[in-house]
């Protein structure tokens, strides 16, 4: 969480991934610091995987179809979209008003260093 300056509102980030710990967390937050976040901008992070398309090439022996490649990330955004969805119901569920962000990365935690930088 920053401390707001002088004049200006505090940004809290939550990251958020597949697990429902991770939704358990959120709600938590939100309820445990509601008075804290109550005049912050709440914004909900969230990586959506690379796609590691090694296996879909094993599998079919050096050529795997364009289709099945735009099948899987296809996928990994039907995932993320529905993981923010559900934290936008949860923080609905306060009170909160919130931003999302989404994330193309590997590792979440190099996503969400190099994502409070730019936003916070």
């Amino acid at each position: 969480m920053e401390e707001g300056k002088s004049g200006e509102k505090k940004k809290v980030m939550l990251a958020i991934d597949e697990s429902e710990n991770s939704h358990y967390a959120l709600e938590w937050a939100l309820d445990k610091l509601r008075e804290t976040i109550a005049d912050s901008d709440v914004i909900i992070f969230t990586a959506q995987p690379n796609s590691d398309l090694g296996y879909v090439y094993a599998s079919t022996l050096g050529v795997a179809p364009v289709d099945l490649i735009t099948s899987i990330q296809e996928n990994h955004k039907k995932v993320a979209s529905f993981l923010l969805d559900k934290a936008k119901d949860i923080c609905a569920k306060y009170g909160v008003m919130v931003s999302i962000i989404v994330s193309n990365c590997s590792f979440l935690n190099n996503s969400v260093c190099a994502c409070s930088y730019s936003v916070l």
